[in-house]
């Protein structure tokens, strides 16, 4: 029976895949012991990052009259507190399903730092500025969606990616070849061809490195294509999705991340709490994350991609106290408990709003 001191919380999603979004949702119903957290998904059961698939439920429905007819006989069931809707057609459905004095509805549809002028950003958009309570993940994202009050939930890190629980290494040569590492689908929103551009250049001058690309997607024939245009075939590999990323992060050097508009990369918090200095594009609400633990450049910037990659290969107390500031930064900012923290924070304060 639940205890009714805990509020009751109904997230909807469009799925529970692979993603940010899905990640942070996932977190939250696995770990948070003050709320009481259940899943709706309106395509499928993928459970993803979800520990207990049992707090996973799917439409029945496809169609979208009669999955409103049903999220209205969901909520008189399960009468929550609060509606979160992770995504733009989930806050629209919410909203016409709830009527008079029912619970209260999140828009959690802001997941980038940038907007996306399509008709979905178009309609997202609208939908925001019609909304009470908007949860973003970064305050980059309310402000490109023109949004002036809104909470700011920044992703926590899954613990298995803390340094600390890493055994010590042994003291690695001095004159070794250095590990680079991005994690990212193979999309055209994650910049990879700019970094195969850099990276050439520092070829060019000598300097040797190892790169790793750990995911997926449409763009891995061109990105092979790339990488032997560029004579770079025996120095990266192309890794596809792993279970283990941890694994590699803890044997790499230097952390890559070029991308046209992160709101709060999961994929940048990782590596900072496995303490690894970070070069990322200046785009979305990674300036937010990140400290001097990080050299940023401008997005598409070959140039100033290839002088910051090269000035860390080249110094290593630059990027031994670089890695040390990723790590307290992690661990002061964004611990899963900082997480937690804040989503039960906000979840009080829209329940106590009249």
């Amino acid at each position: 029976m639940l205890n009714m001191n805990k509020p009751t919380i109904l997230h909807l999603t469009t799925s529970l895949g692979r993603g940010g979004k899905e990640r942070q949702l996932a977190t939250i119903v696995n770990y948070s012991d003050e709320t009481h957290n259940t899943i709706w998904s309106f395509n499928d059961r993928i459970t993803g990052y979800l520990g207990d698939p049992a707090k996973i439920k799917v439409f029945k429905s496809k169609n979208v009259v009669r999955m409103l007819l049903e999220l209205r006989s969901i909520i008189r069931e399960q009468k929550p507190d609060i509606i979160y809707a992770w995504a733009s057609l989930p806050f629209a459905l919410a909203s016409i399903a709830v009527s008079g004095r029912g619970p209260k509805i999140i828009n959690g549809s802001i997941r980038h730092g940038i907007f996306n002028r399509s008709f979905h950003g178009h309609f997202r958009r609208w939908l925001l500025q019609r909304s009470k309570y908007i949860v973003a993940n970064s305050y980059a994202g309310l402000r490109a969606n023109g949004i002036k009050k809104g909470y700011v939930l920044y992703n926590g890190i899954d613990p298995r990616f803390d340094k600390a629980n890493w055994p010590k290494e042994p003291q690695k040569p001095t004159n070794r070849v250095l590990n680079l590492l991005s994690i990212a689908n193979l999309v055209p929103y994650k910049d990879y061809f700019t970094v195969l551009e850099a990276l050439k250049k520092v070829k060019d001058d000598g300097l040797g490195f190892s790169y790793f690309i750990i995911g997926e997607g449409p763009l891995r024939n061109e990105i092979e294509t790339r990488i032997k245009e560029l004579g770079l075939s025996k120095m990266v590999q192309l890794l596809g999705r792993v279970s283990n990323p941890e694994n590699y992060l803890n044997e790499a050097d230097i952390f890559i991340h070029s991308s046209k508009g992160e709101g709060c990369s999961n994929a940048i918090l990782e590596a900072m709490y496995m303490a690894l200095p970070v070069v990322a594009s200046d785009t979305g609400g990674t300036s937010e994350i990140v400290g001097s633990n990080a050299m940023l450049f401008e997005y598409k910037n070959i140039r100033q991609l290839y002088e910051a990659i090269k000035k860390l290969l080249q110094d290593e107390n630059l990027r031994k106290d670089m890695a040390e500031e990723s790590y307290r930064i992690a661990r002061s900012r964004f611990s899963l408990s900082s997480m937690l923290d804040k989503y039960n924070s906000i979840v009080t304060e829209i329940l106590a709003d009249k």
